[in-house]
Parts: structure tokens; sequence; C-alpha cells
């Protein structure tokens, strides 16, 4: 739904480490997006970490109570369309971030984040957190 809020990485983990202004606000949506990407993202973190199965029961519980999309062909075109004109703007981003962005705008979701090369996406809706 147009106007929903995404979180990106950086957002859930933070949501995720008790960050009280994060919290706050991942408490008062509706709905707790997290684009598929951002979901690889979380548990190749927890799987890597030290303390790996702790951290992948409390990710997966994180994961489980969000709204998770899967992709599709669509997202790819909106994919390709986006790392395009960063590559023309000379603004490259982290490959991973593209596919967040990508599915943001396919979708309409805000980004939550607090990753300012978020801004050099065209059509990209942000909030800063």
């Amino acid at each position: 739904m147009p106007g929903e809020i995404a979180l990106d990485t950086t957002t859930a983990i933070r949501y995720l480490n008790g960050d009280s202004t994060v919290v706050t606000n991942v408490i008062a949506l509706p709905t707790i997006i997290l684009p598929l990407t951002v979901v690889g993202e979380l548990l190749f973190g927890a799987e890597n970490s030290a303390r790996s199965m702790e951290n992948l029961n409390r990710y997966l519980e994180f994961i489980n109570a969000c709204k998770v999309v899967p992709m599709v062909r669509q997202t790819a075109v909106t994919y390709s369309k986006t790392r395009h004109m960063l590559k023309i703007k000379g603004r490259p981003i982290p490959e991973n971030d593209i596919w967040i962005a990508a599915q943001c705008i396919e979708h309409s979701w805000i980004l939550a984040t607090n990753d300012r090369h978020f801004t050099y996406v065209d059509d990209l809706a942000i909030e800063q957190w």
C-alpha cells in the first residue's frame, strides 16, 4: 500500500539493538515492512555473528512479525532502471541497497533509513531515522 514505511537493514538492526528512537517509531507503525533483501541481510548478519544461534532466533522472531513481500519481475525492471540512473549520475550505492530501493519504489513504500546514499535514488521516498 502506498505510503507504508519499510525498514532498511541498518534501521532494523537499530530496532533489534534497542535504539529508543527507532523502537518508538517502529512500535507506532501499523505494519512493519521488510524488503526481501533486508531479510537476507539480517539472516546473514545473525548467522555470521559471534552469538549466531541467539541472534538467529531473535531475528527470525522479528522477521516473522513483519510483512515481507517477495520480489517479482517488476522489481527487477525497477532495479535495472535505478542502477542505470545511479551510474549516469556517478553516484553508485551498495548493490543490495539498490534492490531495497527498487522494491520500495515498486510498492510506493517510504524507506526508513539513516543511510544518506539513499538520497541519490530518484523516486525513492525516505525518512531519516
